[in-house]
C-alpha cells in the first residue's frame, strides 16, 4: 500500500515517484500481488493523488488487475480508513506500507487500530534526505499529527 503525497497535475512529484518506484520494486521481488494506491483530491487539484499512482504504475508494467486505486482521504488516516474498508471486504488484513521513513510510525500505528497487520517498508529514494531541513521540518509535523491522532482521531 502506497501513502499518497502530491502530484503535479497527473504527474507523481519526486517524493511521490520514490515511493510508487519502491512499492514498484517490492512488487516486482514478489512481496505483494497487487499494489493499493491511496490518497484522493488535495483541493484546487483535478487529479487524485491515488489516480496518479495507479496510472503511473500501470505505465511501468504493473497490469490494471493488480492495482487497486483508492482516491479517498486527504490525510492519511483517512486514506488508511478508506483502504482498509476495501481490503478487509476482501478479507485482505496483511499490508506492506510504502512511505518516507518519517512516516512509518505513525502509518502503522493508524493501519493497526484499523485491524490491519501492518510492516514497514519505507523508501530510501526520497528527495526528502535524512538529517536535512526538510526531513527535520517533516518529522516536527509528524509528531505533532501523532498527538493529534491519539487525541482527536483514534
Amino acid at each position: 500500500m502506497v501513502l499518497g503525497t502530491a502530484q503535479w497535475d497527473g504527474q507523481p512529484s519526486t517524493t511521490f515517484r520514490a515511493r510508487l518506484d519502491h512499492a514498484h520494486s517490492l512488487y516486482e521481488q514478489g512481496y505483494a500481488q497487487f499494489i493499493v494506491l491511496t490518497g484522493g483530491v488535495a483541493p484546487g487539484d483535478v487529479y487524485s493523488e491515488a489516480d496518479v499512482g495507479h496510472s503511473y504504475l500501470q505505465n511501468r508494467g504493473v497490469p490494471p488487475e493488480n492495482l487497486l486505486s483508492v482516491p479517498i482521504g486527504l490525510n492519511s488516516r483517512e486514506s488508511l480508513e478508506a483502504a482498509a474498508e476495501q481490503l478487509i471486504a476482501r478479507d485482505q488484513r496483511s499490508v506492506i506500507l510504502v512511505s518516507d521513513p518519517f512516516h512509518m510510525f505513525r502509518v502503522k500505528q493508524i493501519a493497526g487500530n484499523l485491524d490491519l497487520s501492518a510492516k514497514g517498508s519505507p523508501t530510501t529514494t526520497s528527495p526528502i534526505r535524512p538529517g536535512t531541513p526538510a526531513e527535520q521540518h517533516y518529522v516536527i509535523r509528524e509528531v505533532f499529527a501523532y498527538v493529534n491522532y491519539l487525541f482527536f482521531d483514534s
